[in-house]
């Protein structure tokens, strides 16, 4: 299996405090096959459901198009235009959690049940000539909505390797169109959110490809960030100005931590990597009360804030167990579920609080 969130020995070592019964593992062991069983009916999606070879990925802007709706300003941040076409971004949804909860089944149970349906999902998305995406970026929302999803089918996936569901050259040909997409994705540079994605998306990728020279360049491309995108109190400056705020900051600082768990991996410490003065550690220690505490957030906040992006504390409290993180983990309780890319990060991550 690739070796992204969590490795062998992780594996093996877990799995024996599921079989003890041992907590936080043995709950959300349950709760990743509750998670996995219900993958097993999940119907092949495609970006073809617009008709016959519209093989590209293509969906409305979520926050734009309001005039057609009411007459009002068109674009209106953080409200959800009920009339735009997401249905290409509700397919990768689907795609991307189920994928990466049956890999997680499969390495857990070796049962190849559950890596035969991730592949079948996996081939109708990829590989076949009828059905594929094409491996590459269109419009202005594609960037943003790929870059959220397809590192989860990446993987689960990858936790796929050495399954016997992989056809005579299947596993050959989706590293090709791993290759094609991420290729595609370097076009497009971005500053605020949309680029810590990308970085995630990148180092799984190059894990997955054995591309070592790639995965040292997504690191390099994590730190380039941090100056232009870390305040000097912490707070993160291209999200502070969106309507919701909280949501955002904590979306960003998500997928950094998840590109630093990764790194972890690999020998890395991207924790506390010090860029001109700035850091990850200091971007935690900032959100880590007002995701406790909401309504002491000083920014705008238009929604009510609802835990969105909280499993990044569970990975940053197995880096360092401090009490601010362990109560970000105590007020959303476990087990703690990363619906992006990471998943089940209680189980795979967790550690006794």
């Amino acid at each position: 299996m690739k070796e992204i969130f969590f490795g062998q020995d992780d594996l093996a070592r877990i799995q024996c405090e599921v079989e003890a019964g041992n907590e936080p593992w043995a709950a959300a062991f349950a709760h990743a096959m509750e998670l996995a069983k219900k993958a097993m009916d999940q119907e092949p999606v495609t970006v073809t459901r617009k008709g016959p070879g519209r093989h590209e990925y293509w969906t409305d802007s979520p926050y734009g198009g309001w005039n057609k709706v009411d007459g009002g300003k068109d674009t209106r941040d953080g409200q959800i235009n009920p009339q735009a076409d997401r249905g290409d971004y509700y397919a990768a949804i689907a795609l991307e959690n189920a994928v990466r909860d049956l890999g997680i089944a499969y390495v857990f149970t070796d049962d190849e049940q559950y890596a035969e349906k991730a592949v079948s999902l996996i081939r109708t998305w990829c590989l076949d000539s009828e059905t594929y995406m094409s491996p590459e970026l269109t419009n202005g929302q594609s960037p943003i909505e790929l870059f959220v999803t397809i590192p989860g089918m990446f993987y689960g996936g990858g936790l796929c390797e050495r399954s016997s569901a992989w056809a005579s050259g299947e596993w050959d040909a989706w590293l090709d169109w791993v290759d094609a997409f991420s290729k595609s994705v370097t076009s497009r540079e971005f500053t605020n959110n949309f680029a810590n994605w990308k970085a995630a998306l990148f180092a799984i990728s190059a894990i997955v490809r054995s591309n070592d020279a790639e995965l040292d360049e997504a690191f390099q491309g994590w730190r380039d960030l941090i100056p232009d995108q870390v305040a000097d109190g912490g707070h993160l400056t291209r999200e502070i100005g969106r309507t919701k705020s909280l949501d955002y900051s904590t979306y960003a600082l998500n997928v950094m931590v998840l590109t630093a768990s990764i790194a972890v991996r690999r020998g890395g410490d991207l924790f506390t990597a010090n860029i001109d003065g700035k850091g990850l550690e200091q971007v935690l220690d900032f959100h880590a009360p007002f995701v406790v505490d909401a309504e002491a957030w000083p920014y705008e906040q238009i929604a009510p804030y609802k835990g969105d992006n909280i499993a990044l504390y569970e990975l940053a409290y197995a880096w360092q167990q401090k009490p601010e993180y362990k109560a970000a983990i105590d007020k959303w309780d476990r087990p703690m579920y990363e619906h992006r890319i990471g998943g089940p990060v209680t189980l795979t991550n967790g550690i006794v609080l």
